[in-house]
């Protein structure tokens, strides 16, 4: 991939578990040499991975193994001390996060961020108009621009995809929990990303809840061709959703492969239950 970097030694400390994409061809997210430390404590530790074009990859661990951190270094929410990310060959360096949001990368977040006296519909058209930069925000927040039929198009055309169709123009605070799940993710895709980062997206659903969102986030990975990273604790979720699992302990990468051979390996037995 031109610009991106390519797989190097790890260094001292660093995880040595190949995690290249398993799908042919360039990268669409190349993550080289990721490390991230807050004071005395290393969150995340010489992390390397790639994604391919429209495939999706669970990335699990027990809690502080460093998947959020990842994430947010991602997405530019926090800048790593040390290494790179690259998307579609270009180095995002020090870019912020709308500019990479603007770039093709969507996110979701472990704590649901609606607006309950807004519509469904109206979620979905001010995520559209923002991706999209048509109007002054002032405009929008006095109501003085109305939807085009382009923007009510692509926003319908999302919210048939998602399931969302029968409640759209209802406030999203009389709705349930997992509902607005479904929201939050219609709204992070309705500017067609070509990566998706989803932070434990079944975050206190049920299990009926959960399986309704793993068909869902299966449904757009396949028929958008957008590569997703997931982080869930949900396993069922993960197994569900995901061609390849990553799993990280104490900031490193210790295994990657399928679900099944993922959950097999010794060391992340280790990470999650010790050892005697």
């Amino acid at each position: 991939m031109a610009g991106a970097p390519s797989p190097a030694a790890p260094k001292s400390g660093a995880s040595s578990v190949d995690a290249a994409p398993s799908a042919g061809g360039p990268p669409i997210l190349a993550v080289h040499d990721l490390s991230k430390s807050f004071g005395g404590a290393v969150a995340v530790d010489g992390v390397s991975f790639g994604l391919a074009e429209g495939e999706s990859v669970g990335l699990v661990g027990p809690n502080g193994a460093g998947k959020t951190t990842v994430f947010a270094c991602i997405s530019g929410e926090i800048r790593p001390d040390t290494g790179t990310v690259a998307f579609a060959g270009r180095d995002l360096g020090r870019m912020p996060t709308w500019r990479r949001a603007r770039l093709g990368i969507g996110r979701t977040y472990q704590r649901v961020e609606v607006f309950p006296e807004l519509t469904v519909r109206d979620h979905l058209l001010v995520a559209d108009r923002v991706h999209r930069r048509r109007t002054a925000l002032w405009r929008d927040l006095v109501n003085r621009s109305a939807p085009t039929a382009d923007e009510l198009a692509r926003t319908g055309a999302v919210l048939e995809m998602v399931g969302l169709g029968p409640v759209a123009d209802r406030p999203v605070g009389a709705l349930g929990l997992g509902t607005c799940r479904l929201v939050e993710l219609a709204r992070a895709v309705v500017g067609r990303p070509r990566l998706l980062l989803a932070d434990e997206p079944s975050s206190g659903l049920d299990e009926l809840e959960t399986a309704e969102l793993a068909s869902v986030l299966r449904a757009l990975q396949r028929s958008e061709g957008m590569a997703v990273l997931l982080v869930d604790h949900d396993v069922a979720l993960v197994e569900a959703v995901a061609d390849r699992v990553l799993v990280m302990d104490l900031g490193r990468v210790v295994a990657s492969g399928t679900f099944e051979a993922v959950m097999a390996a010794p060391a992340v037995r280790r990470a999650y239950l010790g050892t005697a």
